[in-house]
């Protein structure tokens, strides 16, 4: 029985090569986009589930409040892991983890061979035992144990040491200190929250030898005991670190606390500034609902042409009943036709995905693993959602085609029967609605990124590059600044903690009376020279630039009394300042004492999502991490050449490589970047098979039509009154769809956009675009197969008949 329903099933499908083309093709192309996107969601989801204590790992978070402005930070200070290990059992060990290389580039050393690195983490010697990073050489127990050490990853070791065995060799980091290498570990994979090369041990910085509560730049893991509850722990840390800090939090309302967040949510769900890139937990569901919506409409093509060509089958479920076939049976043979479609669909859309993955890897920066695609669980995975899909989507045509009277079907009457046609209309409305949706979507997101990158800053972030700057550089920096200078390809060169694109540091500011504290509270702060705000082309609303002289006099003043500010706009109205009475104002900064000398326009210096805060520029010699080189004109290439020339002379300790200002820019909305890309391409796929239903449902209406059309033209219609004839239904459903689809739209990406504090508005030309586009699409396409059939000679059309 099986082999019969197989080669009957078979042998329609052969017969009607088109309508199977059709299907199997949109059924595919949809599965395919939806493995893809699976594929990306599972990543997603499984960032660093592969420890084996992931369940009992969590980050120590920092949590204050001052003068009633609350602040969160995904750092700690040094002091908070004894602490924690000291006085409280439910924390088995723990990990302090850092990495002063992703804002100062260390310079590793082997021989003649040198790199700047931006992934030299340092931890604690129990790294190891809490992160499951398997050591292919060294004991993960004693490798991290001794100042100095090392532990480099497979690519990292074979970058420096080729084919040699790197064990009990040294590294020379910084220009200065020799590290010894005490193993070698796997590549971190591509689905860990911390991404990096090397590690050091913690016991190699002079920050391990003390424990202060003040300085939190660390990331502090800790191992829980089962059963613990995190809460409970959490308030006893509350209570502990009140009374640690007791002299300093003396005002009311003011408090420092520790939150213990999972490793596991970390990358989706933290509601802080990371120190690592991060994803969004968002942009799962909203490429999990892209998914399904591909897929539905895949689904919906093949309902669509399968009860579409019910009355063609009608007269053989006619027969078959009349010679004893039973509704049981006819239903199998219809599912068993479904499940050899959908089947068929799967291993094109296998094949499609296993071509597209390397391009799809690109886009969305991720490197998934080669045979993920074609392991057990994810085959196994994909067969069985086929199946459900074969008997979701063939269901109803199957019993729709089963629950035929033969008849009504032998009296030839079957064919003027309206069976289906309401179900069919309903889900190409919804098809295109859906397709309307993503358009409208996709040319939202350009335009909120167009408007991202043309809004104005408040400072120009164009012809920057940014290099890194250490000890030694900031040595010969006058030398450096002079000649690069002279070359006649720079035309100004400042210094500061950090890039004006996200800027970081968190400090206290009050309002000084004497030594009476009148004001105070959290501000984003950093040192800058007396060259940063003219090269970067910030403007003053009042007061002066900072001087060669009060550099100068803030280095010599040992007391910390001697302090110039520059704050923004965004703090005088924090602290209920008058512009016209700010210069002057004692101000201080962290135990650093002085006055406001300018205030500056408000500009961006955090990603558009959050709104400008309080902001102050100090100056301070050993702060500097970078310079900022603005070049003179448009031939960038040689004045990178003359940079080079200058950087290798003065600088030979450190290769010379860059980054430009607006490219960095660019990068905090790679994510955005990423969705306006993938929205764009799964937009495109949904309309392509959509269409392809479409094509599939005209070309059945035309067929439907023969007789009809022929007759038509024997009497004088013209081939553009046939091609109306045949689309006119299915043009009116399509504008039906625009009609649901675009309030939707707009109501989705309206929700979309207020995750910005800066946003542009929808406007009307995405929504006439979509709709114009959207309409000329489906038109042309019914309008291609509708031409076909008018142009047909009537002739052979009535002779057949």
């Amino acid at each position: 029985m099986f082999r019969n329903y197989l080669l009957i099933s078979l042998r329609s499908l052969r017969k009607h090569r088109s309508y199977s083309i059709i299907n199997i093709a949109g059924l595919g192309l949809g599965l395919a986009a939806c493995l893809l996107l699976v594929t990306w969601i599972v990543h997603e989801l499984s960032y660093d589930k592969f420890h084996d204590q992931a369940s009992r790992i969590y980050r120590s978070s920092l949590e204050y409040s001052f003068g009633g402005q609350t602040a969160k930070t995904a750092v700690s200070p040094t002091a908070l892991l004894p602490t924690l290990e000291k006085n409280f059992a439910e924390v088995e060990t723990g990990v302090r983890v850092y990495n002063p290389s992703s804002w100062n580039p260390f310079i590793v050393r082997r021989g003649e061979t040198l790199f700047q690195e931006g992934k030299f983490f340092y931890a604690d010697s129990t790294f190891f035992k809490i992160f499951s990073f398997p050591l292919i050489s060294g004991n993960a127990t004693t490798a991290l144990t001794e100042p100095n050490s090392v532990v480099l990853t497979r690519t990292t070791a074979k970058k420096y040491f080729g084919e040699e065995d790197p064990m009990g060799k040294t590294l020379q980091i910084n220009n200065d200190k020799d590290y010894l290498v005490t193993g070698v570990m796997n590549d971190v994979p591509s689905n860990s929250l911390l991404q990096f090369d090397f590690v050091g041990s913690f016991s190699s910085l002079a920050a391990s030898k003390e424990q202060i509560w003040w300085s939190a730049n660390y990331q502090t893991f800790v191992l829980l005991a089962p059963g613990t509850n995190v809460q409970s722990l959490t308030n006893k840390t509350s209570e502990l670190v009140k009374k640690a800090l007791a002299n300093e939090l003396t005002n009311p309302g003011d408090y420092v606390k520790y939150n213990f967040f999972p490793l596991t949510d970390i990358y989706l769900r933290s509601d802080m500034n990371e120190n690592q890139p991060v994803g969004s937990i968002q942009y799962v569901y909203i490429f999990g609902v892209i998914a399904f919506l591909v897929l539905s409409i895949a689904c919906i093509n093949y309902v669509n042409l399968a009860t579409a060509r019910a009355a063609d089958r009608a007269k053989e479920v006619g027969i078959r009943k009349v010679i004893g076939a039973m509704r049981k049976q006819l239903f199998t043979q219809f599912i068993g036709e479904s499940i050899i479609i959908t089947m068929l669909a799967l291993t094109v859309a296998f094949l499609l995905s296993r071509l597209a993955l390397p391009a799809f890897e690109s886009i969305t920066g991720k490197s998934f693993a080669a045979n993920l695609l074609y392991s057990t669980p994810f085959v196994s995975a994909a067969v069985a959602a086929t199946l459900v899909i074969a008997f979701v989507a063939g269901a109803y045509p199957a019993l729709a085609i089963t629950s035929f009277k033969p008849v009504s079907v032998l009296k030839g009457n079957f064919k003027t029967s309206g069976k289906g046609v309401w179900l069919r209309k309903s889900l190409v409305v919804f098809q295109f609605c859906i397709s309307i949706m993503l358009i409208v979507g996709t040319m939202v997101v350009i335009r909120q990124l167009d408007y991202l990158q043309e809004k104005k800053l408040g400072y120009q972030k164009e012809n920057t590059v940014i290099l890194p700057l250490d000890r030694k550089t900031e040595k010969v920096f006058p030398a450096l600044k002079s000649e690069l200078l002279r070359s006649g390809a720079v035309a100004s060169v400042a210094r500061a903690t950090e890039s004006p694109i996200a800027i970081k540091g968190g400090y206290s500011i009050n309002l000084q009376q004497g030594s009476t504290n009148e004001q105070g509270m959290i501000v984003t702060a950093m040192a800058i020279d007396e060259e940063f705000i003219p090269t970067l082309g910030i403007t003053l609303a009042t007061g002066r630039n900072f001087t060669e002289a009060d550099m100068q006099k803030t280095k010599a003043d040992t007391t910390g009394n001697s302090y110039t500010f520059i704050v923004n706009e965004s703090t005088l109205r924090e602290l209920s300042l008058e512009i016209d009475k700010a210069v002057g104002t004692k101000v201080g900064l962290n135990g650093r004492k002085g006055e406001i000398i300018g205030v500056a326009r408000d500009f961006h210096f955090a990603p558009l999502h959050q709104k400008i805060s309080p902001l102050v520029l100090f100056t301070e010699d050993n702060q500097y991490s970078y310079i900022f080189a603005k070049l003179k004109g448009t031939d960038t290439p040689a004045a990178l050449a003359q940079m080079k020339q200058v950087c290798q002379t003065l600088t030979p300790h450190r290769p010379f490589e860059y980054t430009f200002l607006d490219q960095d820019y660019a990068a905090l909305y790679q994510n955005e970047q990423r969705m306006r890309t993938l929205s764009t391409t799964f937009a495109g796929l949904t309309v392509v098979i959509a269409c392809l239903g479409l094509l599939g449902l005209v070309s059945f209406s035309a067929a439907q039509k023969t007789k009809e059309i022929g007759i038509r033209k024997v009497l004088g219609a013209t081939a553009s009154s046939i091609v109306l004839l045949i689309t006119k239904d299915f043009t009116r459903l399509v504008l039906l769809a625009i009609v649901v689809g675009i309030p939707l739209a707009y109501w989705v990406m309206s929700q979309w956009l207020n995750d910005f504090a800066y946003k542009t508005d929808i406007g009307i030309w995405p929504i006439i675009t979509s709709a114009v586009m959207c309409l000329v699409i489906a038109y042309g396409t019914a309008a291609f197969q509708a031409v076909k059939a008018a142009l047909i000679n009537p002739a052979d059309t009535l002779r057949n008949e």
